[in-house]
């Protein structure tokens, strides 16, 4: 056989293999994607006389390099430093996905806003005033009305409380994502109301993985609803569980506790029975 005949014979069978793959990618509703990587940031933050710590994600590729939430106020710096570690920059961001507009997740945008103007930043229709400052936050307004039950000490902290959220910097949305959307390919944009009305989570469909943002927390190795007393609706947020359940996920990020990884569904389930039963008992 000539060398050019073995040489046909070798571009066929890669041929053939690259079609056998992309045809699993299909099937699997992941075409034409590149390769997903993943990473949890921990950003740390002092609260009173306790350090509180969250976690934003970044999900790159060859072409994009986006982050999931900003944390707190003035956090910007401890963001590019964690970047670092994977070789990044704020300059490198090129969108942000704000999974909601409480304090925690919407602290640092306008500030990485300034240091990267270029970068898009996308979250749901629902959260843009809140976020654009259009419309006082819902936070805030719960805020408010809880301090009229306190009185000293208490209302003391939830009126500091109030003041601070009042200090949030509004920011401006450039996009607006709603349920099925994808970021980019194989990252699709999963609805997950609840914790807020307009809350949005993240599903990576090669790795299986979900950023839940705080559709749910993780607590003594276990998942829980975040700051379930100041939950919006609380049976929308069980839904929403519900919801990130049907996705089989093998892998969920919280903003609050970072990452499970073993018996998701068990827990997903655990986590479900446990506040059907408190509902009833309510």
């Amino acid at each position: 056989m000539t060398i050019s005949g073995c040489a046909m014979i070798y571009a066929g069978r890669y041929l053939i293999a690259e079609n056998m793959h992309n045809l699993t990618r299909r099937i699997n509703g992941v075409t034409n994607i590149d390769m997903i990587s993943i990473k949890t940031l921990t950003l740390s933050q002092q609260i009173g006389s306790h350090v509180s710590y969250i976690h934003p994600v970044i999900i790159f590729n060859e072409s994009d390099l986006i982050l999931c939430d900003t944390g707190y106020p003035n956090q910007a710096k401890q963001i590019d430093d964690q970047l670092k570690k994977y070789g990044f920059s704020v300059q490198d961001i090129t969108k942000i996905i704000i999974t909601h507009h409480d304090h925690d997740h919407t602290g640092s945008l306008s500030e990485l806003q300034k240091l990267n103007p270029r970068m898009t930043v996308l979250t749901s229709a629902e959260e843009v005033p809140f976020i654009e400052d259009q419309t006082q936050s819902l936070r805030l307004l719960q805020a408010e009305e809880y301090n009229k039950k306190l009185s000293g000490p208490e209302l003391v902290f939830g009126t500091h409380f109030a003041n601070y959220l009042r200090t949030i910097p509004s920011a401006k949305v450039n996009r607006t994502v709603k349920h099925g959307d994808f970021i980019i390919e194989g990252l699709k944009v999963i609805s997950t109301p609840g914790h807020t009305p307009g809350h949005i989570s993240l599903f990576c469909m090669e790795e299986k993985a979900l950023i839940a943002g705080d559709a749910l927390a993780i607590e003594n190795n276990r998942f829980d609803i975040a700051n379930p007393e100041f939950t919006l609706d609380m049976e929308e947020c069980i839904n929403s569980i519900k919801k990130i359940l049907d996705l089989n996920p093998k892998k969920v990020i919280c903003y609050h506790g970072e990452t499970i990884e073993d018996h998701v569904e068990a827990l997903l389930n655990e986590t479900i029975a446990r506040y059907h039963s408190e509902s009833r008992n309510f």
